[in-house]
């Protein structure tokens, strides 16, 4: 009777592993985009010992949205200015963007964090060009934070943008899998090994 239970202790525990918290933890995925609001020209960049600045004429607004984002198109979304050092893959962000952008529906919260730049370059003229591309933390509430990357494309006259468009791209991480399944395979061994030692004991009883 006692080894039953220890059988069954030893499923309880293999499965536990499987299926715990961190496991079941949903990070965000899906693409949520932005534009300058109609009535506002998109912002403007400033240039000065090096750094350049990208500063927004807020509200920017959700203009494309798919997967964890969806029903968040048309939402009204503050951007903060993001400045930066060097060029192109050089590119160093010398400002604190936690978060770069965030707006809330309800009770949920949608922001990102962008941590460092992967490209950055700015050519004034007319029309001028920009193009910025980044990481950083997704986070939606009620979801585990989530990696993801930001890119920002902006054209306009002289230092004005008058189209500004932004987009981040959650990015999963896929669970490894690898070591639950060790210990699941782990615990079938355990258990086989008990339902041997079980066998070999009626065996006994049976020759007694």
């Amino acid at each position: 009777m006692k080894n039953l239970n220890l059988l069954t202790i030893i499923v309880s525990i293999t499965l536990g592993v499987a299926v715990t918290p961190q496991a079941r933890a949903t990070q965000i995925s899906g693409t949520i985009g932005f534009s300058s609001a109609p009535h506002l020209t998109g912002g403007h960049v400033g240039q000065s010992g090096g750094t350049t600045t990208v500063t927004f004429n807020n509200p920017m607004q959700v203009d494309f949205a798919t997967d964890d984002y969806t029903g968040t198109v048309g939402s009204a979304v503050n951007f903060n200015p993001i400045s930066w050092t060097g060029s192109g893959a050089s590119a160093v962000l010398t400002s604190s963007n936690s978060p770069e952008w965030s707006f809330n529906i309800g009770l949920t919260t949608y922001s990102f964090d962008l941590t460092h730049l992967t490209s950055a370059s700015f050519g004034p003229g007319n029309p001028n060009a920009l193009a910025l591309s980044g990481e950083g933390v997704a986070k939606i509430t009620g979801f585990e934070d989530t990696f993801a990357t930001f890119s920002l494309q902006g054209t306009g006259k002289g230092l004005t943008f008058t189209i500004l468009q932004a987009s981040n791209t959650a990015v999963p991480n896929v669970p490894d899998s690898g070591s639950a399944l060790v210990l699941l395979g782990l615990g079938l061994v355990a258990i086989e090994a008990l339902r041997t030692k079980l066998t070999s004991a009626e065996g006994v009883l049976v020759k007694e």
